[in-house]
């Protein structure tokens, strides 16, 4: 009977912290993006805090509340004014779409039409599509609405995406308070599951994290306004929105002259070419450059994280968590990719030091 409570109670107590801890992941998993974006946004600007807590005498609060408008601006005001933008302009854009299908459309250009095999095509049902053609536009009917499907989603990734934001804002004040409690905290926990070696991938990953932080997302701020500045300029409308899009497409090598360039030929097509010109230039030579320029001011030197790592953590993180997600994904994967990185180069090691010593040396 005793051996057999020997292994009940302890069998029993393991199942209910199991239990407990399953419990508990159930009720943080609505805020896990929120409460890593705020850990990474505490500990990128941990300094400045710690800067501005000594210049207030200790004051703990203040630095945070005004860290936390700064972010604010920089990050959630142009979402919300992007969106506000958005949002007004659509009834125009409905109005200017119907306004010119029903005066008739103006004809294709004649390098469009005359490509080859699918310049008929197109001429054929643009010509279709300005007469009114009902076959025509009921198939263009059906091509639309998978593209509304995507706008819904759109449209829905950055509410949900601006909540996540306005969460991580909220966590951040309380990280900022008790960040050094949090820290020893956290540390300790490291160590009782890993020890030193626990310890010492934390400070990888903490690294890498201010890497990214300042690389990657101060570079992708930096051309979103740049870009958004190019748009103003030229006269674009909803240029805060097309800066927007700008700094998330920042975040792939050369992005920007991705949206840049079609509306350079879009105001070229206006009759503005000087001004079309001027867009070119700035999206290709200012904007897109700056990447090179103001990322290794950020983090001393390019970074080393491969292309199709940024990519994947873009798209991945957006579907997972909506416009937050754009920095969160690349930022996760950077971290990862540098956790297994220096464990394979520790094991290299490991292998090179073993095939130095020899197998005659070790039985020694």
């Amino acid at each position: 009977m005793k051996k057999e409570n020997q292994w009940i109670e302890p069998a029993i107590a393991t199942c209910a912290v199991v239990l407990l801890l399953a419990l508990s992941y159930q009720i943080l998993a609505p805020f896990i993006a929120a409460l890593a974006w705020a850990g990474i946004l505490v500990y990128a600007s941990w300094k400045p805090y710690e800067k501005l807590s000594k210049l207030m005498r200790g004051n703990r609060l203040l630095p945070a509340l005004l860290l936390l408008g700064i972010f604010a601006l920089v990050i959630v005001l142009p979402l919300v004014i992007a969106g506000v933008e958005l949002a007004s302009n659509m009834d125009g854009i409905s109005h200017w779409l119907q306004v010119h299908i029903e005066a008739g459309l103006p004809p294709l250009p004649q390098w469009l039409s005359s490509m080859p095999w699918a310049g008929p095509k197109l001429n054929e049902f643009w010509s279709g599509l300005s007469q009114g053609d009902p076959e025509v536009i009921n198939r263009l009917k059906e091509w639309m609405k998978p593209l509304g499907s995507m706008l819904l989603l759109f449209g829905k990734a950055i509410g949900s995406g601006l909540m996540l934001m306005l969460m991580s804002l909220a966590f951040a004040f309380f990280f900022y308070v008790g960040g050094h409690e949090i820290v020893r905290w956290f540390i300790r926990v490291l160590n009782r599951i890993g020890g030193k070696r626990a310890e010492e991938l934390l400070m990888i990953a903490a690294g890498t994290v201010r890497g990214v932080v300042y690389g990657f997302i101060g570079t992708a701020l930096v051309q979103g306004a740049l870009a958004w500045f190019g748009y103003w300029l030229v006269g674009v409308e909803n240029a805060a929105a097309f800066g927007l899009v700008s700094c998330f497409l920042s975040l792939i090598p050369g992005g920007p002259s991705l949206l840049g360039l079609p509306v350079a030929f879009w105001l070229y097509q206006q009759g503005d070419t000087g001004w079309a010109v001027f867009l070119g230039i700035w999206m290709v030579a200012v904007v897109s450059m700056a990447d090179n320029v103001v990322k290794p001011l950020f983090i001393g030197k390019e970074s080393n994280l491969p292309f199709v790592l940024i990519l994947v953590g873009v798209l991945g993180g957006a579907l997972a968590w909506g416009v937050l997600g754009v920095f969160l994904g690349p930022t996760l994967l950077a971290v990862s990719y540098a956790l297994l990185h220096n464990w394979a180069a520790r094991q290299m090691e490991s292998d090179d030091q073993a095939a130095v010593t020899g197998p005659d040396d070790q039985a020694r």
